[in-house]
């Protein structure tokens, strides 16, 4: 009796425990991006940039809005595991996980309702502190550009812009910041350096605007005008032709310039954006990476030539030769190669350049024939095995590397082993 008695209590709470639904948080990469950034161009009195109305108007947001993704995220999980706005009961919310359009329109409700009632009922921030209307529009239209499937075969997208076909900033953020918030851009025709906010270019990541992290974030491509101006449409043709090259390009200059309220962005000289529409207008661009195609043949030997960036074959570029930072002075000089007569060369310390920033210098250089910062200063990179080509891909690393920021503002030779090697090349 007693046996029975202590067994049945133990079977009891297993059942109760049992009888408890699960509850699982949401697939954050189903959670539709905000598309905006709190905090844009505050007035003083508690209002900030939210996004443009069709009449290419800002709209004003409390400044804190969007909210903290990670909250956001934590009351969207509260909601969807309760099938209601908790902050709001007499409103349902559903999540659905698959990929048809009402599943989507689903999710972004889902996202607007609790966006919107994050502090109490109706207490929240606007739908304007989102791209979330817009995407919602894209969607129901039919315009959302789908993830492809991973394959083998395919680059990787971004919601189905192939990011090969995304033109490089070929510039840096601050460089020869002068303290007032201004810094080094491109160089104009006259051969004077523009300056720019220091701020630009943007984040490589942030100018996804330009297409999408996550599958359902609206982008100014899948909503064919720019987001924060949509008087500005926008086009991202993938086939090679002279004006599916400019289209995007003008795609990628719009996007920059509009990056967070209408004429609200990075100035057009932040980038080459402008030198790289000319090469192709002129006709002296290489030629653009063409869209992936899942029929294109891997390579099959090791004799296949080397992908390329931009047209330059990086297997082509010549290497360094020398490490940046050796042997600092304490006053930003650092050992560079040693001379001739024994006597190593002092180099700025951050000589030479990181090698990524140096090769999209390059390429802008190459496409557009001559050194961007430097127009009077011309080049070549040809890419057979002949010592005059040679020399030639040298001496357009060399002046690129001196030419870095500005005519004559880079990197000394000696801070690499150029020289050397064009002296090896020319016998």
């Amino acid at each position: 009796m007693k046996f029975s008695l202590y067994v049945a209590p133990v079977f009891a709470t297993v059942g109760l425990v049992s009888g408890v639904p699960f509850k699982r948080d949401v697939d954050p990469a189903l959670v539709p991006e905000f598309g905006v950034t709190a905090g844009v161009n505050p007035t003083g009195t508690g209002d900030c940039d939210g996004i443009a109305n069709p009449a290419g108007n800002v709209i004003k947001i409390p400044c804190s809005c969007p909210p903290d993704r990670a909250s956001f995220l934590q009351s969207l999980n509260a909601n969807v595991n309760a099938g209601k706005v908790v902050n709001n009961p007499s409103v349902s919310v559903t999540f659905p996980t698959d990929d048809s359009k009402d599943s989507q329109l689903a999710r972004l409700q889902t996202a607007i309702v609790t966006l919107q009632n994050l502090n109490g009922p109706g207490k929240g921030c606007p739908a304007a502190s989102t791209t979330f209307l817009v995407q919602q529009k894209v969607v129901q239209d039919g315009t959302v550009v789908s993830t492809p499937a991973a394959s083998s075969t395919l680059t990787p997208r971004s919601s189905g812009i192939d990011t090969s076909l995304v033109p490089g900033f070929g510039v840096s953020p601050g460089v020869n910041p002068t303290g007032t918030g201004d810094c080094d851009g491109t160089t104009n025709a006259a051969g004077q350096v523009v300056k720019i906010p220091c701020s630009c270019p943007p984040d490589r990541n942030i100018s996804s605007r330009l297409h999408a992290k996550y599958k359902y974030y609206c982008t100014n491509v899948a909503a064919g005008f720019v987001v924060n101006n949509p008087s500005v449409k926008v086009s991202f043709p993938e086939d090679n032709s002279k004006d599916s090259q400019l289209a995007r390009l003008q795609t990628a200059i719009v996007t920059l310039q509009n990056l967070n309220g209408p004429g609200k962005g990075c100035p057009a000289a932040s980038t080459t954006f402008l030198a790289q529409q000319k090469a192709i207008q002129d006709g002296t661009a290489a030629p653009a990476p063409a869209a992936s195609s899942a029929a294109a043949p891997a390579p099959t030997s090791v004799s296949s030539p080397v992908p390329t960036t931009s047209g330059v074959n990086v297997a082509l570029v010549p290497e360094f030769g020398h490490a940046a930072g050796l042997n600092p002075t304490g006053t930003g000089d650092c050992d560079g190669i040693t001379n001739d007569a024994g006597q190593v060369i002092k180099v700025p310390c951050s000589c030479p350049p990181n090698r990524d920033t140096f090769i999209a210098s390059l390429n802008a250089n190459v496409a557009a024939g001559h050194v961007v910062n430097n127009p009077s200063v011309q080049l070549t990179f040809p890419a057979d095995e002949s010592n005059a080509s040679k020399a030639a891909r040298i001496n357009a690393a060399l002046v690129t590397l001196q030419n870095l920021n500005g005519p004559g503002v880079g990197c000394p030779a000696a801070s690499t082993t150029f020289l050397a090697q064009l002296k090896a090349v020319q016998g």
